[in-house]
């Protein structure tokens, strides 16, 4: 983890270390480091200490090398009575902290908080929106959404956890030509069918509609190519382009759909009321899938209701000459004049709006109706350009919050066979990635346990399956593109879900069998090497979650938790609790009882659920 300062150590007993070595090691640099800039980082565990402090940028002030500081300053600080050794290593001086001192109350602060332990106010007036998820209204929840749904509740929590404010919203995309397919396939093919009268989730049939569009359309592009006379695989990328072009402008199923989407914007009744009962299909099957992970929001923003918006902005700004008439009569956003992004058009020549239209139009009504300090959006790598051309136009215009704009950009999620393509078919949607989930989990669970009944079973295949997957998309970089396999993350054992719900069980079931036999003592001893360890793991705990929330990076939590369960573990095999003798049995009961709160609260930060019994 990033080193340890002032700014950033969070928890009471961490602080009032800290606090206290760093106006020790002030004191010992002969004025060459305040204490505000004080810096340490975590001593490797072969060294034997805990902390450490690097010497480099004392040398110019002292004239002497790094090592030869670090010498003379563990002779100054020989006798303070936080440091139960203190010693110099190479050009770092490595700390070793008195274990009773710092124990006691590291595990009172634990055992006191219990639920809020990790939490702070740090971020107490901030007042923050989260935009994730938004998907279309013409197919069900894939796979890369639900990348996006565990990262954004993350994220929410981990800021909410920090004492800010936090809106969850999501922007629906209900209009639009592909909104329009949907709609032309259900008046071609439909049959008058409905999702109910099918038996399926309405947003699953709306997406079989878009792809039955897709197919069709297919069939007379060939029959079209056909008759043209034209070998499509011969020609090149730039001919292919303008081959689908004309294609495009001569379809009757393409001019039908044209035709239905300017309908709908002319407001006709018999348009709008099919795109107003497909869609309540669609939200139907939107929130069987968001309350089955535990997804919740607290307002929707429509594209139907906002595209018409950021025209009169558009138009002012042209009018002041902010904006520009681009050759084509297009309004252009002219970013290059001011920086190294390429210019944008805000506005067709026909005066149709573009998806900046109205992105510049729900950012100014989000920070007028909840006064935020921060705007985020939750939208994959390859949006990253356009992202950055949309903060520097709402810039370009003035609105000073622009730079409160985040991007919380994340990897593509692919299968091992390829990249997902929706109007084909070939996707994983959400609700079919949780089955096959569920049904891994299971099958685990009675591999791993023949003897426990279908109906345990069945009430914890849910949330281990569901933990597989949220703990597999978050333990790595959001950065990154990952290639998901629902087998290896259903693993027990490993960097996975599964792994951290059943050290948490386990040790659920250890306290259980301990229950009403002892109470926390009031001097733990530690004196335990691998005791030690992990209670100077549980003390990090509140600086990793802050870290994790200003960072917006879930992973940084996700992998210290690893950590600390693997370390538990070796403490667990390497050391006896519940049949220990006294006094170690009571301070170890109270050890692994502040491990249990700090995973269940990390856990529960990352939006998984904890497990009584596997």
């Amino acid at each position: 983890m990033k080193a340890l300062t002032q700014d950033s150590v969070v928890g009471t007993a961490l602080q009032t270390v800290f606090s206290h070595l760093a106006k020790s090691l002030a004191n010992a640099s002969r004025g060459a480091v305040d204490v505000a800039d004080v810096a340490l980082s975590v001593a490797p565990a072969h060294t034997g200490s805990d902390l450490a402090f690097p010497c480099f940028k004392l040398a110019r002030d002292w004239k002497m090398k790094p090592a030869q500081i670090a010498e003379e300053m563990a002779t100054a600080l020989a006798d303070d009575p936080l440091l139960s050794a203190c010693e110099a290593a190479g050009p770092y001086l490595n700390l070793r902290l008195t274990r009773e001192a710092v124990g006691r109350d590291l595990l009172a602060e634990i055992l006191q908080q219990g639920d809020a332990f990790g939490s702070s106010q740090r971020q107490r007036d901030e007042v923050v929106m989260l935009e994730y998820v938004s998907p279309n209204t013409n197919k069900p929840l894939h796979l890369g959404h639900l990348r996006n749904a565990v990262l954004g509740r993350a994220v929410a929590r981990l800021i909410a956890s920090q004492g800010a404010k936090v809106w969850k919203t999501d922007i629906v995309n209900d209009r639009g030509i592909h909104i329009a397919k949907s709609m032309l396939a259900y008046q071609r093919w439909g049959s008058g069918e409905t999702p109910e009268s099918l038996g399926v989730k309405g947003d699953h049939y709306v997406g079989s509609l878009y792809v039955r569009y897709e197919q069709e359309l297919k069939k007379e592009k060939q029959a079209w190519l056909q008759a043209e006379g034209i070998d499509y695989e011969a020609l090149d990328e730039a001919t292919k382009k303008k081959t689908d072009d004309r294609f495009n402008g001569s379809s009757e199923q393409m001019a039908a759909t044209r035709e239905l989407l300017q309908r709908w914007e002319a407001g006709d009744e018999a348009v709008r009321q099919l795109w107003r009962t497909m869609n309540q299909w669609v939200f139907a099957g939107f929130d069987a899938t968001y309350c089955r992970l535990g997804i919740d929001f607290d307002k929707h923003y429509y594209e139907s209701e906002i595209y018409l918006g950021g025209k009169e902005i558009i138009q002012n700004a042209l009018d002041k000459g902010i904006f520009k008439l681009a050759p084509n009569g297009a309004v252009i956003a002219p970013l290059s004049e001011h920086g190294k992004l390429q210019d944008k058009a805000v506005l067709r020549a026909d005066g149709t709006g573009l998806y900046i239209t109205q992105d510049i139009n729900l950012a100014t009504i989000k920070f007028a109706e909840y006064g935020l300090t921060r705007s985020l959006y939750c939208i994959a790598t390859e949006q990253n350009y356009y992202m950055q051309q949309l903060t520097a136009t709402l810039a370009l215009l003035g609105y000073e919050w622009a730079s409160n704009m985040v991007h919380l950009s994340y990897g593509m999620v692919y299968l091992p066979e390829g990249r997902m393509k929706s109007r084909e078919g070939n996707v994983v949607d959400a609700d079919m990635l949780m089955e096959e989930l569920d049904t891994l989990a299971s099958e685990a669970l009675r591999q791993r346990y023949p003897d426990l009944p279908d109906t345990e079973v069945a009430q914890r295949a849910p949330a281990i399956g569901l933990a597989a997957m949220t703990f597999h998309f978050l333990v790595v970089g959001k950065d990154t593109d990952i290639i998901f396999d629902p087998k290896t993350s259903i693993a027990f054992e490993g960097k996975t879900g599964p792994y951290l719900q059943y050290s948490y069980a386990r040790v659920a079931s250890m306290l259980r069998k301990a229950a009403g036999t002892w109470q926390a003592p009031e001097q733990p001893s530690l004196e335990e090497d691998l005791e030690w360890q992990l209670a100077l793991q549980l003390m990090l705990f509140p600086t990793v979650v802050a870290d994790a929330a200003e960072s917006y990076d879930p992973s940084r939590l996700a992998s210290y938790l690893v950590e600390l369960v693997q370390t538990f573990g070796t403490f667990y095999h390497d050391h006896r609790v519940v049949d220990a003798e006294e006094p170690a049995r009571s301070s170890r009961l109270a050890l692994v009882t502040s491990f249990q709160t700090v995973v269940r609260n990390g856990l529960e930060l990352l939006g998984i659920d904890v497990l009584e019994e596997m």
